[in-house]
């Protein structure tokens, strides 16, 4: 158990995770290492613990969090492992878990999980999706339509997708005017501030992305700031540390800024990007932007080359060759997910964009 437990530790400070041990025979908590705010309550530790399968997947709609509870049979123990960010990721926060899972799953057993395990994790975060997660994003949109004052916080890394970093600068300095960081670490204030940073990098990765860095480029960065952030004792500079961030991602995204569209069309595409995995619908999306149907296409149509049911079915293929390069989704999983009408039309589409078919993307990557 000890050995178990170093190998948690060790593995939450490379991948910044929190993760619970839990007592199947008492349902008590054995073990901790909480990087969040979320707390279990007993009733949901009980019905983690009457579990059957090796590893399983659970949404709590009261935290918003994503859970994943791996059964160590032979300690009779049951260990939780989460992460504190928004429902709209839980797809990627999906893969992330099932790979931390996994490398649990090789230090305890060493071997990999079988298809059989993996095809039930699929089928139920799809069941999550249909049942939960679905109505979730759909109120967050509606959320999204008929409220579109950002907060100033978002207004920060609203200005690090432009690129813009004299905007960002005077929106840093007017949310630290008028709004207060919130508390991420009891432990220390070293702690809570590198709590702060890992979030300010993590959030800014996504923005950065949003603003035409490359996924590759902006997650390696990503890694190696927050590996930079861990080794820190102490933080000083010409500028506060969270500006620092922001700022190298802004400038990253003005490396890559070759297309200036309008801030109307940038809104779409924003939205486009962080609801592909909900049902949107052209009407829904000019909703979004206050513009009529006609006149959002032909806008859209004109800066960006795509009409919007192109551009939305680029998005749904570009993540889906992000979902392919990972072994745990099969075709029909991914098509479901994504909302093609079947998986006839998913490889189709696939192949009309990639000139390739999935299966053939997958052995690619793979």
């Amino acid at each position: 158990m000890i050995a178990l437990i170093k190998f948690l530790n060790h593995l939450s400070d490379i991948a910044i995770f929190s993760y619970i041990v839990v007592d199947k025979t008492n349902g008590q908590i054995s073990h901790q290492k909480n990087l969040t705010n979320h707390q279990l309550t007993d009733k949901q530790i009980q019905r983690i613990i009457t579990q059957t399968s090796i590893i399983h997947n659970y949404y709590f709609k009261e935290q918003k969090l994503l859970l994943f509870a791996y059964d160590i049979h032979e300690l009779n123990q049951l260990v939780c492992l989460f992460i504190d960010d928004e429902v709209g990721n839980f797809i990627s926060h999906n893969d992330r878990l099932l790979k931390i899972s996994e490398t649990i799953h090789l230090f305890m057993k060493e071997k990999e999980f079988t298809a059989k395990e993996v095809q039930s994790l699929n089928q139920n975060i799809l069941y999550l999706r249909e049942t939960i997660i679905e109505k979730v994003l759909s109120e967050q949109i509606e959320q999204q339509l008929y409220h579109h004052d950002f907060e100033s916080e978002e207004a920060m890394f609203i200005e690090v997708m432009n690129g813009n970093e004299e905007g960002l600068k005077r929106d840093y300095y007017a949310f630290q005017k008028n709004s207060q960081t919130g508390l991420l670490s009891t432990e220390s204030e070293l702690r809570n501030q590198k709590n702060i940073l890992i979030v300010a990098v993590a959030i800014s990765t996504r923005y950065a992305i949003k603003g035409g860095v490359p996924y590759e480029r902006a997650y390696t960065l990503s890694d190696n700031l927050i590996q930079d952030i861990e080794r820190k004792n102490h933080f000083q500079g010409a500028q506060p540390p969270v500006l620092e961030i922001l700022l190298l991602f802004c400038k990253e995204v003005r490396k890559y800024n070759y297309i200036k569209y309008s801030t109307t069309v940038k809104k779409t595409c924003e939205f486009i990007h962080k609801n592909i995995y909900s049902n949107l619908s052209i009407p829904i999306i000019a909703a979004y932007t206050n513009y009529s149907v006609p006149h959002l296409s032909k806008l859209f149509k004109k800066e960006v080359g795509l009409s919007l049911n192109q551009y939305v079915m680029k998005q749904r293929i570009e993540e889906s060759k992000r979902l392919l390069e990972f072994k745990q989704y099969d075709l029909n999983t991914i098509s479901s997910l994504l909302h093609f009408n079947d998986t006839s039309y998913f490889i189709k589409v696939f192949k009309k964009y990639e000139n390739m078919t999935p299966k053939s993307y997958w052995h690619e990557k793979n």
